[in-house]
């Protein structure tokens, strides 16, 4: 009796260069989509934390924005308040 054994599938040992170049195109380009959403984000988030920057200290706590957002609020309005004084005194270093 003789045994013979048949593979159903070969392994194979290399990968063929137009599949290992279509590789590294397909995740240089995976990376830079990544690096695009993530600067999105980013840029997303600058711009409404600007927008709530801007708002005044009182409607800062009670819409609960962190102390260090309600602090520079703060002195933000003190500064034009300071250079309104200055102005209205009709200083000369007033930034205005």
């Amino acid at each position: 009796m003789q045994a013979t054994t048949t593979c159903q599938s070969t392994i194979q040992l290399y990968r063929p260069m137009h599949v290992r170049l279509l590789q590294v195109v397909g995740d240089a380009l995976l990376a830079m989509a990544t690096a695009w959403d993530v600067r999105l984000q980013r840029r997303r988030m600058d711009i409404e934390t600007r927008a709530i920057a801007d708002m005044n200290e009182l409607l800062l706590r009670d819409i609960g924005a962190p102390d260090w957002m309600i602090a520079e609020a703060s002195a933000r309005r003190e500064v034009d308040r300071q250079q309104l004084t200055l102005l209205r005194a009709g200083h000369p270093d007033s930034l205005f």
